[in-house]
């Protein structure tokens, strides 16, 4: 019995770096990548150490280290239609779309990646990418800093 609890208890600790990753689905990246030119539909995946985004294999397409983030930043827009859509949906002619905007800054390049998102998906999105660059600058090492000197005796 004894033995059986250990191995749950060791398979269950070896599950847990999988289970802190944040996968989010249904994600479409609009624009702002280098050598990505056209829209790509796939899934957003949040680790401690990067943001992947994904195709609908979960083959990575690329990838952004967290230390490189400088915000992630969501946003709605609401496009009201033509005239003609107007005249034909009535209120129905109008809709809003969601979007989140991940600003990176890294030696090479400086960039805003644009990915649309479902409906109330990319305030949560945003803010785990967020604590996800707040923990890594966190563990980073301070630059010039030395450990203390010791204690005279």
């Amino acid at each position: 019995m004894r033995v059986r609890t250990f191995l749950v208890f060791g398979m269950a600790l070896c599950a847990l770096p999988i289970l802190g990753d944040d996968s989010f689905p249904d994600v479409e990246y609009v624009s702002g990548k280098g050598g990505f030119p056209k829209k790509l539909k796939g899934s957003l995946v949040v680790t401690a150490s990067q943001v992947s985004f994904n195709d609908g294999k979960g083959h990575p397409l690329f990838a952004i280290l967290v230390t490189q983030v400088v915000e992630a930043r969501h946003s709605r827009e609401r496009e009201e239609g033509s005239f003609g859509r107007k005249m034909a949906l009535g209120i129905f002619a109008s809709h809003t779309d969601e979007f989140l905007r991940v600003e990176t800054r890294s030696p090479d390049a400086a960039e805003v990646i644009v990915f649309k998102t479902k409906k109330e998906r990319s305030p949560g999105m945003a803010a785990k990418i967020n604590f996800a660059r707040d923990a890594a600058k966190a563990e980073a090492p301070k630059v010039g800093s030395a450990a203390p000197p010791p204690a005279p005796e």
